[in-house]
């Protein structure tokens, strides 16, 4: 099948496409990579009367290493952060996880701010940049809005961005450069989308520690941080420790999660945790489990 007839345009500027997308009203669609809506509508899964191709609006194209921080374009492909085009504030994270996202067919087209906006609870930037402490900032006829990219999914799918609105580009802080990272998804194939997974940042007595692939936003769990801020060595003991507190975590969060897909979540994190300590081998979506 192929798309319901529809208008097309390609505006010049954020402004320019912030007025199509009120013109459009609800059935106004921007595309950038297109990885995920074009397939929809040629299933006539989601209908467009109007789409805006935002791909070449230059401000939407910026990768700009401000010292302290990195602020990068929504427009920015995952090939381009994969190969390292793109300054990278994470120590590596940010280039792992791009190399693993899909098929390389998708990262060449696939964009870093229309992951962030379709909002899929088991895309890879949703608990990157929540892990990252990253600020997401988008346009609309209000003006410019920011926030935290912990707080910007409101539900699956669903995040604070207005019909109206565009998001323009990430900031990410710069890592210091003694942090260590851990990553860990869990698929039954190669290039799927995952059915768990944890991100991890220590740096010392701080930690940063994120579930990803639940039912929503990203799960922050703030009882395994204080666990990880005196642990030095990795035991038994602890892989004990971990696992009851991830449940803590879990359960606090008030999420509705199935006893496997905890168990699922706790299996990334403890994965993920020993690669901080390098006793994990990094094998982030290319792992099978029963």
């Amino acid at each position: 099948m192929k798309p319901a007839q529809l208008t097309y345009c390609r505006p010049n500027s954020v402004g320019e496409a912030v007025t199509e997308l009120v013109e459009g009203g609800w059935n106004a669609k921007l595309i950038a990579g297109g990885q995920s809506l074009m397939p929809m509508m040629n299933l006539r899964l989601v209908s467009a009367d109007r789409l805006i191709d935002i791909r070449k609006i230059d401000a939407l194209r910026i990768r700009n290493d401000e010292g302290a921080q990195v602020r990068i374009g929504a427009c920015i492909t995952h090939d381009e952060i994969q190969r390292g085009e793109i300054p990278d504030p994470s120590n590596g994270l940010m280039p792992y996880i791009a190399s693993r996202i899909a098929y390389q067919a998708v990262r060449n087209r696939g964009t870093f701010g229309g992951s962030l906006s379709l909002a899929d609870p088991a895309a890879d930037w949703l608990t990157t940049t929540a892990a990252l402490g990253a600020t997401i900032e988008w346009e609309g006829v209000g003006g410019k809005s920011s926030c935290l990219a912990e707080d910007f999914v409101l539900a699956p799918y669903t995040t604070r961005l207005e019909p109206s609105d565009l998001l323009t580009s990430v900031i990410i802080p710069r890592l210091p450069g003694s942090a260590k990272w851990g990553a860990y998804k869990l698929c039954r194939k190669t290039g799927e989308y995952a059915h768990a997974m944890a991100m991890v940042i220590r740096d010392g007595a701080r930690s940063r520690v994120f579930l990803g692939a639940t039912d929503g936003a990203p799960i922050r769990l703030p009882a395994v941080e204080t666990a990880l801020k005196d642990m030095t060595l990795w035991s038994a003991p602890a892989a004990k420790t971990i696992a009851a507190t991830c449940r803590a975590d879990i359960a606090a969060s008030g999420r509705d999660l199935s006893d496997v897909r905890i168990w699922q979540l706790c299996t990334c994190l403890e994965r993920a945790i020993k690669m901080t300590f390098g006793l994990q081998e990094p094998m982030f979506g290319e792992t099978s489990w029963k």
